[in-house]
């Protein structure tokens, strides 16, 4: 009954819409799902059919063999007359192949061309094919693109007569159908003409129909319909998809050609899903592999030969996980076709290392600003803040786990999620890391190259950093809070912007505004900037007026500005940075300044210097970059003895006059930038200064009016402090020498020619012998007696922080305080000097334990509640004196605080949940847990519930140890769980008068009952299932639904079926879902074959504990009876001599036929017809039971030819028929006689041995003198009639008689037939041969050759303690023989020395119920090994067995 439906379409010709719409239709993505059209062709079954359910059946088993193919016309024949005179058409000398290959190729001709290929089998009212009506001006339209013609076309059809019309009909509808069986035209060609009759024309369609029988047709097995196979990724081309067996389609007993007997050629294609030529076909011939190839191989059609599925190249997973692939079989010329659908998943390897989405990332965090007691503040940054994520992926899918390349005590990683958190203080500003990123799989692959994580650890807010890695999450204060950036640009492209200097010349003056991509945006300056601020609205303002001579030298003012996306949904929120560069353009807006030196202005003129002699130059200098200098005699004090140049500034004498001696001439001079305007008549200038020029000679002048310096008390001896200088005017050496006015003579010296002042021997501050302020006089002398000149030089010499504090005591100490004293309570007082000055002897107190604070003048106060019970009841820590000097001193001292207990702590409970676990088959007295709690204080602790007592419903607490038990009576844990709340009592011996406060603490202890798995799951209603599957039923039809309940609870109630395999069985027949328990068919059942009637399935029921217990129910399938075996004659003709002067009433022939099936369907009702001649049927009669031909009328003719037909009973019938010739002989010809007409029954036994005498039968001639008979054991239509040769005759004379003997041809086998009905036939040797037939019937008889074999081999589980006579476990066997007591089962326990579990165990001898036979101990023992055996109940009959019954 298995189905196949090949739709083709020959090569170089369009399938057209309407010949696919008309056709019974597939998936190509699966040949075994049929379109909407195949359940439409049952539908028109049902006008012609009186089943739906034969109807159906019709559907699934024609469409299998189904083939349409366009463009083939009619297929050469010959035609010859038979015997009875009616013209057949028939083929000369063709095969299946050969007349296939016909069809393909023959040639064309007008009309409408449409081909068939049919299996033999095709039921009568069966829908070929239905025509519809194409309007004669639509007609021309049609092409493969097309669409259904038009709904309102008409048409009425018939077919023309011919040889064929009584095998097929046309309705009025189109639809073309069987009408018989079309089985005697296999291996014919049969061509029908329909013609179409409509309003406006008539058109013939040419249908070409080829018989061919289905065991003749490919096929692939029913596991290569839709089969399944796996391979590893990275293996060798060549190597073969697991779970693909070789693939063979089967071809019949039409694998041979007609010509020569040449083996038939089979090509396996893959015609689907082979994406990027991924796999390919390797021919498998005598037990070698050939070669691959991706397209087709060719291969002989023999039990040998097929093609393996292997990979043509190595494949990726990750590339590709799954292939479905089509591979068909097929002919030669592809005409008879099969596909076999495969699924091949790729497997995973671990061939790809994780990847890092950014090889580089680059986290920050802000820290926090932290004011201690004595005001100062540090930075601190929050442990545990996650300062950023790295992200790896991995293409194979493993899971990622991270850790860091070298370890770090101020970072760590969390390893299954790349988060980096902070674990320490950072000692740096900046810190460099490597993660590697690893996957979970064995062995393990680590990341090609790490991540190198750049941490900034920044000032507190506001925080000035760009975000570099755009997929970093933004982490807010609280770390368990995190909001995702989108991101969509971290840096915005700099804006550059020009401005004069004269644009920011007003504070708070708007210059120009940022631009916003959104109304939602804000901005804010990243660090502070000297010249402009931003507001919130993009406006940059001038916070100090510009000045270009100011600005640095790239004459820019350069800032960052934050931008900042506030939106209510999250992925509008972002933070973009954004560069700001304004170059700023010079204004004229600087005055001119005189740069020399020394001031004031000095020179001197030569008595009879002559005119345009230079005497000073005047030089000026303008900040301003397009200055244009001018220099002017603003008053002249001389009476016009000096000009000025304009442009170099030198001063000049003027006139002849002579110059008078030590003369004063004042001139007031000036520079003027004349490029830079005040007003319209003035410029910007330098003030007016004076130049005073003395005629002769003049003292020196030193550069500075006074001289000042600074040292410190530590400057080193020798060392240089002040470089003194004067400008001689008569270009003299000069000579400098120093003096000191009061105090400090000879501290300090000046070298004679440089003018430097040295330190001459040591300072210190602290020496009240030494000034702090030293008064000098510095004297510059021009050499060979010239003049000279004093200036005053002022050194002041600071303090250097050079003395560390001191206390006054090395240790202080304070006793008895109390530890319940109030914060802030004093406790004592430090006290620390410092010899330096000012700040430097400026001291402020630290203390090492918060416990404590001191203030400013040393007084130490309790800053927390203070305890004695920790710190062996009292604290100790260092006090720190510290100057404010740079860098600062300080001073350490030891301080004790001894304190004074009191009774002020509560017990303390270990935990404050404690969650034990207690089986909840526990006994009496069974630990649950402790609880452990203990006091500060020192205190002794007592344990109770609360409430009071130590015993709270079935548990029990022990007061001085914490431990709790169940108590001492019997137990019932009935519950989930129970909640006990405990409590912890101290005693207030720590301390006096400490028993006045008495203190108490809770904790809850939550038990939770454990289910222990003590229950196997029971199927309840087993003995009730009966279930009933019609056979042909589909793979997958729904049986029954089986359930199992376990008492347990948890996983150890969660019960999952699966099916037990049978003994001696294939594969398992049934399938369970293993959540539901509903069972399936795996296989079509066919009653009358191997299956039988009934079949036996186990099935198992597994709990999910540990161990897993099991619970099995074994229930048996009836097989249903379908209606699918038409009768069959034991010949395919019957021919028999009839005496002339038979007398009415005479039994002339008896006709034989079986069927297969059951019931009605199985009982057969013969009638008689007379379709060669029909006077030939008043001649005869025919027994509807028995199939007795009887004479009812004398005979006249020397031959009658008649036709019976068996017809089973069933809904519809089916029927068989056979044609009947019955020649006349003389009356005086005799046929043979038989001793017996029927002989038997005959009982023989089963194990009978080839060759064995059934029995003898004896026939004479008939004929006097003519003792001649010969005997023929007619081979029947079914095994029961000797269809497979189980019996033989063989002919032997004895004393003038032949006899024939029945002899055993192959073993017999009760369990699969059970008797037999042969017909021998004897003719005699006459001139006229005539035959006479006689029937054996022959019963066997069962002996026991069964062995018992046990459904399955279980393990079971017993728990310790149970009583003895617990029933453990139920073992079941099958035996197959066919009566009792052969196939009675008896169970016993093996006793052998092997079997270590027979003295503890017992079983049922009928039942095979498992009982224990003693209490077990599981410490003692934890599994046993228990073997049993099965025996039937009768003594073997196989070799060697000595009389003992079988046994398994």
């Amino acid at each position: 009954m298995a189905a196949r439906c090949l739709l083709v379409q020959r090569r170089g010709y369009p399938l057209h819409n309407s010949e696919v719409r008309d056709s019974v239709k597939f998936s190509s993505k699966n040949p075994r799902i049929f379109s909407n059209r195949s359940f439409s062709v049952a539908s028109r079954l049902l006008l012609t059919s009186r089943s739906l359910s034969l109807a159906f059946m019709f559907t699934i088993a024609i469409c299998g063999s189904l083939t349409e193919i366009h463009g083939a016309q009619a297929l050469m024949s010959t035609t010859s007359t038979s015997n009875d005179g009616v013209g057949t058409t028939k083929i000369v000398g063709i095969s299946v192949a050969n007349a296939a290959r016909m069809l393909a190729g023959s040639g064309g001709s007008a009309g409408k061309e449409y081909s068939l290929v049919l299996p033999h089998d095709t039921y009568p009212g069966f829908s070929i094919k239905k025509f519809k009506t194409v309007p004669v001006n639509e007609s021309a339209k049609w092409d493969t693109k097309s669409s259904s013609p038009s709904p309102t076309a008409v048409g009425a059809y018939h077919m023309l007569a011919g040889d064929y019309s009584k095998y097929f009909t046309v309705l009025d509808d189109g639809v073309v159908m069987t009408t018989s069986d079309i089985s005697p035209l296999v291996n014919r060609p049969v061509n029908l003409v329909v013609v179409e009759e409509t309003p406006n024309a008539t058109n013939t369609h040419n249908l070409q129909l080829f018989v061919i029988h289905r065991s003749d047709m490919l096929r692939f097995p029913g596991s290569m319909l839709d089969a399944s196979g796996e391979v590893r990724e990275n293996r060798p081309a060549g190597t073969r998809v697991r779970g693909i067996p070789l693939m063979q389609a089967l071809g019949g007993d039409a694998a041979l050609e007609s010509n020569g007997g040449a083996a038939k050629k089979i090509r396996y294609t893959i015609i689907d899903g082979n994406d990027d030529q991924a796999f390919a076909l390797q021919a498998r011939k005598s037990d070698t592999n050939s070669e691959m190839s991706v397209y087709s191989i060719l291969v002989d059609c023999d039990g040998d030969t097929g093609v393996w599925l292997v990979i043509n190249r190595p494949l990726d997973r990750e590339t590709k996980a799954h292939y479905d692939l089509s591979v068909q079989a097929s002919d030669i010329d592809e005409l008879d076709k099969t596909v076999s659908k495969i699924q091949v998943t790729v497997m995973d390897e671990n061939d790809n290392r994780p990847i890092f989405k950014s090889s580089e990332y680059k986290f920050a965090i802000a820290g926090q600003k932290d004011t201690g007691l004595g005001g100062n503040s540090t930075t601190m940054w929050k442990r545990f803040s996650i300062l950023g994520k790295v992200e790896a992926t991995d293409a194979d899918g493993d899971k990622i786990a991270y850790r860091l390349t070298a370890p770090s005590n101020i970072v760590i990683i969390v390893p299954q999620t790349g988060e980096i958190m902070l674990a320490d203080q950072p000692r740096t500003s900046e810190l460099l890391i490597e993660v590697e990123a690893h996957d979970l799989r064995y062995p393990s692959l680590v990341s090609k190259q790490p991540a190198k994580v750049l941490l900034e650890f920044l000032a507190p807010e506001p925080v000035s950093f760009i975000m570099q890695h755009f997929e970093h999450d933004a982490v807010n204060e609280h770390s368990h809070h995190r909001e995702k950036r989108r991101v969509t640009r971290a840096v915005r492209p700099t804006k550059r912007i020009e401005f004069t200097e004269a644009d920011g010349d007003t504070e708070g003056k708007s210059v120009f505004q940022l631009e916003k991509e959104t109304d939602k945006e804000t901005f804010k300056i990243r660090d502070d900037n000297p010249w402009v601020t931003v507001e919130t609205n993009g406006a940059v303002r001038v916070k100090k007026k510009w000045d270009y001579e100011e600005l640095g030298p790239e004459k820019t003012i350069d800032f960052w500005v934050i931008i900042t996306n506030t939106g209510q949904h999250a992925d509008l929120k972002y933070t973009d940075n954004q560069r700001v560069i304004i170059h700023v353009k010079d204004v004229n807006d600087e005055p001119p300044y005189f740069i020399n030196r020394p001031l004031p202005m000095q020179a001197v003129v030569q008595l009879n210097a002559p005119p345009n002699t230079p005497v000073f130059t005047l030089q000026a200098r303008d900040p301003d970059t397009d200055h244009n200098i001018h220099y002017f005699i603003v008053r002249d004090r001389t009476g016009g003895r000096f000009e000025v140049d304009e442009r170099s500034g030198v001063v000049r004498t003027r006139g002849t006059d002579l110059f008078q001696l030590d003369m004063e001439y004042v001139l007031y001079v000036k520079a003027e930038d004349q490029n830079g305007k005040v007003d319209d008549r003035r410029f910007q200038s330098t003030p007016e200064e004076r130049l005073s020029i003395v005629g002769g000679k003049r003292a020196p002048q030193f550069y500075m009016p006074s001289y000042e310096a600074e040292i410190p008390e530590n400057q080193k001896k020798d060392s240089d402090i002040i470089s003194v200088k004067a400008k001689s005017f008569a270009d003299r050496e000069i000579r400098y020498t120093l003096k000191a006015q009061g105090q400090g003579a000879g501290t300090f010296n000046i070298g004679p020619s440089s003018g430097i002042v040295k330190l001459a021997k040591e300072l210190d501050f602290e020496d009240l012998r030494q000034p702090h302020v030293y008064s000098l006089i510095v004297t510059a002398t021009e050499d060979s007696g010239g003049f000279s000149t004093s200036v005053e030089l002022t050194i002041r010499v600071t303090d250097v922080n050079d003395n560390a504090p001191k206390f006054e005591l090395p240790d202080y100490q304070a006793h008895n305080v109390d530890e319940d004293i109030p914060l802030g309570t004093s406790i004592l007082r430090v006290k620390a000097m410092d010899s330096d000055s000012g700040a430097n002897a400026e001291i402020e107190y630290l203390v090492s334990d918060d416990h404590f604070a001191v203030d400013s003048n040393g007084i130490i106060v309790n800053n927390k509640q203070l305890d004695a019970d920790n710190n062996n009841a009292y604290y100790e820590f260092i006090v720190t004196a510290k100057d404010k000097g740079e860098p600062s001193k300080s001073g350490t001292a030891t301080v004790r605080v001894y304190t004074k207990n009191k009774n002020d702590e509560e017990p303390k409970f270990s935990q404050q949940v404690y969650t034990p676990n207690v089986d909840e088959n526990a006994g009496p007295n069974t630990l649950v847990t402790t609880v452990v709690a203990s006091d500060k204080d020192g205190d002794n602790v007592r344990f109770g519930f609360v409430g009071g007592g130590t015993s709270s419903g079935q548990f029990v607490i022990e007061d001085i140890t914490g431990v709790i038990r169940l108590h001492n009576k019997a137990i019932s844990l009935d519950r989930d769980k129970y909640e006990l709340n405990v409590t912890a009592m101290d005693d207030g011996s720590c301390c006096v008068n400490g028993d006045h406060t008495i203190h108490t603490s809770t904790a809850v202890v939550v038990v939770f009952i454990t289910d222990v798995n003590d229950n196997k799951p029971v199927f309840k209603d087993c003995g009730t299932y009966y279930p009933k599957v019609e056979e042909g039923a589909p793979n997958g039809s729904p049986v029954i639904k089986v359930v199992a309940t376990d008492e347990d609870k948890g996983v150890n109630g969660q019960v999952k079926y699966s099916i037990v395999q049978q003994p001696n069985q294939k594969g398992t027949k049934f399938t369970v879902d293993e959540e539901t328990g509903e069972v399936s068919t795996n296989k079509v059942f066919d009653r009358e074959g191997d299956d039988g009637k009934f079949v036996s399935v186990t099935v198992k029921a597994t709990d999910q504990g540990e161990p897993s217990l099991e619970g099995v129910c074994s229930f048996t399938v009836e097989i249903t009876d379908v209606n699918d075996n038409p009768p069959l004659f034991d010949r395919q003709k019957y021919v028999e001599n009839v005496k002339q002067d038979a007398s009415i009433g005479t039994n002339i022939l008896r006709v034989s036929a079986s069927d297969e099936d059951a019931d009605n369907n199985g009982a057969i009702v013969y009638s008689l017809s007379a379709p060669f001649n029909p006077n030939d049927l008043e001649y005869f009669d025919i027994q509807a039971e028995s199939g007795w031909i009887v004479l009812k009328k004398p005979l006249d003719r020397d031959r009658y030819r008649l036709r019976v037909r068996a017809s089973d009973r069933g809904e519809p019938p089916s029927y068989a028929d056979v044609d009947v010739e019955l020649d006349v002989v003389d009356r005086n010809n005799k046929p043979p006689i038989w001793d017996k007409s029927i002989y038997g029954p005959i009982h023989i036994r089963e194990n009978v041995t080839v060759g064995t005498v059934v029995t003898s039968v004896k026939a004479s001639s008939g004929i006097e003198g003519n003792p001649t008979v010969f005997y023929r054991l007619m081979p029947g239509s079914t095994a029961q009639t000797n269809k497979f040769h189980t019996f033989y005759l063989q002919q032997r004379p004895d004393n003038g008689d032949t006899w024939a003997d029945i002899k055993v041809n192959h073993p017999l086998d009760y369990e699969s037939i059970k008797e037999y009905n042969l017909t021998i036939r004897v003719e005699n040797n006459g001139a006229q041969q005539l035959a006479s037939e006689a029937t054996v019937y022959i019963m066997l008889e069962d002996v026991n050759d069964e062995i018992p074999l046990f459904t399955e081999r279980e393990q079971e589980t017993v728990l310790e303690g149970e009583p003895i006579g617990t029933k453990v476990t139920q073992v079941n066997a099958i035996d197959k023989d066919g009566t009792f007591p052969n196939n009675q089962v008896y169970y016993y326990i093996v006793d052998s020395p092997r079997n270590e579990g027979k003295e503890f165990f017992e079983i049922n001898l009928q039942s095979g119920e498992i009982f224990t036979k003693t209490v077990f101990d599981r410490e003692k023992k934890g599994a046993y090994a228990l073997e049993v055996e099965a025996r039937d109940g009768a003594p073997s009959a196989r070799p060697n067995s000595n009389g003992q019954p079988n046994s398994g």
